[in-house]
């Protein structure tokens, strides 16, 4: 298998768990062992935007094309069956995704434990519960939050664009339960809809800003505080587990589906570095 159709493959996963309100596909590029070269990739994207011939020969470049197909493929291909299974399956679907995350916390908790000797002398255990404490807050509380009611003027606009795709990058958020908490999902889409290009254009810009930003914190805490910054990630996912499991209300096919979701989860993180090794 060609690193293209893996890496698009990759980009599928991620797809469809963008397809999901509360789910995040960084949180599969997490599990499947890419976050950081998914993260990397957006910082050298950036810092190269106006270096057209480093930027288009670059690994980085041919990896978030091809990446984003396979996005493109999931996101398209699961929509409709996605909202299919929500609508008349919200049980079964909403805690296959919830055993999928916890599948995910596990292993990156085991891979983390297999760095004990780094974890002891590159970090304080006080600072990496705190930090996994910070992850879980921000996620529970936006997982959970009220949604806020805001107008829709071109700078709340491109605040929310902002905002969106900070999440997006993030595992354990979700860009779209960000816009519909900031009261703006719906506005948007009708948006694009209608064709409204100043509300397009300046959503557009804020997301590029957010991402941007985001993509180059995330690269510095990664390159400087790897295992902190790993623990707030996990914590994120953890304390993202919040929006599936309000959608559940028969906790006898919570736990079944759970299990068959963290059996998946290992089976796709299996694959993802198995991949990501050859």
């Amino acid at each position: 298998m060609t690193k293209q159709l893996i890496t698009i493959v990759h980009g599928i996963f991620m797809g469809v768990a963008d397809s999901i309100p509360g789910v995040s596909g960084a949180t599969i590029a997490l599990m499947l062992g890419i976050y950081g070269k998914f993260v990397n990739s957006w910082s050298y994207f950036f810092s190269n935007l106006f270096n057209f011939k480093n930027l288009f020969n670059s690994d980085e470049f041919k990896f978030l094309l091809f990446l984003y197909i396979g996005v493109a493929i999931g996101l398209l291909s699961s929509l409709g069956f996605i909202d299919y299974l929500m609508t008349h399956f919200p049980n079964a679907i909403f805690s296959f995704f919830a055993g999928l995350i916890i599948g995910g916390i596990i292993f990156l908790f085991t891979d983390l434990l297999k760095k004990k000797k780094e974890i002891k002398s590159n970090s304080s255990p006080l600072i990496n519960v705190f930090s996994l404490i910070i992850g879980f807050s921000i996620a529970f509380y936006i997982s959970g939050a009220q949604f806020l009611i805001m107008d829709h003027s071109l700078p709340i606009i491109f605040f929310s664009g902002v905002c969106a795709m900070s999440a997006m990058v993030m595992p354990g958020m979700s860009g779209a339960f960000v816009l519909l908490m900031m009261n703006q999902y719906s506005y948007i889409v009708n948006a694009v809809n209608e064709f409204r290009f100043s509300v397009i254009l300046v959503f557009i810009l804020g997301a590029v800003v957010g991402l941007a930003f985001m993509s180059k914190l995330l690269k510095w805490l990664l390159d400087k505080y790897y295992i902190y910054t790993m623990m707030c990630l996990i914590g994120l996912m953890i304390g993202g587990l919040r929006a599936p499991i309000l959608n559940v209300n028969n906790w006898f096919i919570f736990v079944i589906y759970v299990i068959i979701g963290i059996v998946s989860s290992l089976l796709i993180e299996w694959f993802g570095r198995k991949a990501t090794t050859n």
